[in-house]
């Protein structure tokens, strides 16, 4: 399996933040580059506004017919009651109410679904947080 890794800062916006990219196998597939894109931006976007300053990791791999995008920051957790319900629009994470309205989240999983996949969250003080996509790499 090839393993391919690299790091780059994100210029302007946050250009002391850190994103390490790593792509494990075959990763290729048929989807609608732009909507994925949108994805994307919205999981590592938050990754580094709620990353607690330390790298965000984004780890895409093959899974078989599937291949998966795994998007980590070692922020603050989010708490239980809200990973219930953060895919739902107008959902946020913490009770801020200086963030957005809160529909990025809602549009990556729409996105998703829309490609045949899932998407996920698992977040924890031990592990940080990480959201996880997996698609067919044939879209329905």
């Amino acid at each position: 399996m090839c393993v391919k890794r690299s790091s780059w800062n994100c210029s302007a916006s946050h250009p002391d933040r850190v994103v390490d990219l790593e792509s494990r196998g075959d990763v290729t597939g048929q989807w609608d580059a732009d909507r994925l894109a949108q994805v994307v931006s919205n999981l590592v976007g938050n990754a580094i506004e709620y990353g607690a300053n330390a790298p965000v990791t984004v780890v895409l791999s093959e899974a078989g017919k599937r291949a998966t995008l795994a998007v980590h920051n070692q922020g603050d957790p989010i708490p239980p009651h809200a990973q219930a319900k953060i895919f739902a629009p107008l959902a946020r994470g913490s009770s801020d109410t200086t963030q957005n309205l809160g529909l990025g989240l809602f549009i990556a999983r729409a996105i998703v679904v829309a490609h045949g996949g899932d998407i996920r969250v698992d977040s924890n003080e031990q592990s940080g947080t990480t959201f996880e996509v997996t698609l067919p790499r044939q879209a329905c």
